[in-house]
Order: C-alpha cells, then structure tokens, then sequence
C-alpha cells in the first residue's frame, strides 16, 4: 500500500499517558496532537518523520512532536518502548516547542542508557496515580532537553480546525462532502480552508476523503461474505466506479479483489 497519512484521533481524545513495548511494529505514517517518544531497546528500524528518513539503533530514540506525520518499518526486527504524551501532560513543555524541538534522532547512546530505568519504570505503573507518571515524564524530557540541543520548529499551520474536519470526515465518510459543506460546517472561507488543508495533509480535500473511503472499505471487505463490490463502493460514500477505481490505484498496487482476499 502507498503512503496514505492518516489521523490518529483516539490518542488526542484520550489526551493521558499511553505507554507499551513494542516489536515489529509496521507502522503506516499517521499524526496526532501528542508527542510521541520512542526507546529502541532492541535491533533497529527505519522512520521517517515528516518526510525524512531515518535509521535508529538499540539504544537510541526517536522524538515526534506534536502533528508531524511519521511512520516505522522494522530492519528487520526492533523492540521499543513507546510514550505517548497527552496535551494535558505536555503543558509543562508546550511553550518549549512551540518554537522549537528536539532532533527527531537522538543517537547518543551511552547517555540514552541512563533514561531505560525511568522508560522501565513507566512500563510498571500502568495503574499508578496520574502525578507519579507525570513525574517520569518530567525526568525523561527534562534530561532530554537538558543533553540535547534543541533546533528551530518550523510553525506548524493552525491545526485544531483541521483535526476538526479530520474527525468529521471519519464520521461522515459515507455522506457527499464537499469543500462547501466543510468549511460552512466550520465557519471558514473555503478558499482559505482549502489551503490550510493542502498545507498540512499535502494533498486536496477530495483526495483525502477518497483516500479513507478506500481506506474503510478495504477494512469492510475483509470482513465480508458475498462480496458485491460495487455496492460496497457506493455504500462507502463514492459517486462513481471509476472515481474509486482512480483512487484505489492510487494507494495499491494490485486490484481491489486480490487486495481484499489477503485477509
């Protein structure tokens, strides 16, 4: 499947600390309003974050700030501890990375050693009081942002109308939408709601619809018997065949059937 950001809403909703270990994770790029640090405790993996690639190491981190686009592919196999830092958690440093942020490679290794304890610990207070688990993060970022030299953040575009019309395309997919509708719905000039969109997703409204359509109707096929392909096409919000024929081939390499069948 080609590349298709996506927005990772339950993350900015839970808006608390999530934090687990993973391995081998292939994770598609998507985006969301926390930030994301991420301890490569074993083997190594490929990110790119915000279009730029990287190669990380055992014992080196990856820092994603808030609303950048980033996804993982093992090389070939990697184990990492994951914090996701809510907004209500990362008060403490907003007015920090407004203007600017951590490297996104952090590769000093012997120093990175001494933060497992505290990413270890973490991994033990799932049911720990809200202050404790604030209080690792705090140690955590303080010793990142006091080891690290920290660079120029390029200004991000005025995200929460975005993240608004993201959660209501997910909610109205099936529905036609228009860039009309869109921008009545949020009070903004649709010429400059339009930009602001491209600006921040890369890519057309229209696109980006169409793109979770395929995306849903994929998830939907799956899981079904008795496949009618069309009427799941038109049943997922799409006026025509070819518009979703001409959008499908934008994000797989195969046809829909053959996709489909690798369940």
């Amino acid at each position: 499947m080609k590349k298709l950001p996506l927005y990772e809403p339950q993350h900015d909703r839970a808006d608390t600390v999530e934090f687990f270990f993973g391995r081998d994770a292939n994770t598609p790029p998507h985006f969301h309003r926390c930030i994301e640090i991420l301890y490569i405790s074993e083997g190594a993996v490929r990110c790119e974050v915000n279009g730029i690639p990287y190669f990380c190491k055992r014992d080196q981190i990856i820092f994603v700030r808030r609303c950048s686009v980033h996804s993982l592919v093992p090389a070939p196999h990697y184990g990492d501890y994951v914090l996701i830092i809510g907004q209500r958690y990362s008060d403490d440093f907003r007015r920090i990375f407004q203007s600017e942020t951590l490297p996104v490679h952090l590769k000093d290794e012997s120093f990175n050693r001494t933060l497992l304890p505290h990413f270890r610990a973490l991994s033990e207070l799932a049911d720990a009081p809200e202050l404790v688990k604030k209080g690792y993060i705090d140690i955590i970022v303080g010793n990142l942002l006091s080891h690290y030299r920290c660079e120029p953040a390029a200004p991000a575009p005025n995200i929460e109308p975005i993240v608004a019309a993201l959660n209501y395309i997910d909610e109205h997919c099936r529905e036609p939408i228009s860039l009309d509708r869109l921008s009545s719905e949020f009070g903004y000039n649709k010429y400059y709601f339009s930009r602001l969109f491209n600006s921040y997703i890369g890519e057309s409204l229209n696109a980006y619809i169409n793109g979770v359509r395929v995306r849903n109707l994929v998830a939907e096929a799956k899981k079904t018997e008795n496949l009618n392909l069309s009427s799941l096409v038109f049943s997922n919000g799409f006026d025509s065949m070819t518009t979703f024929y001409r959008t499908f081939s934008k994000y797989y390499d195969k046809p829909p059937k053959e996709v489909i069948r690798e369940r």
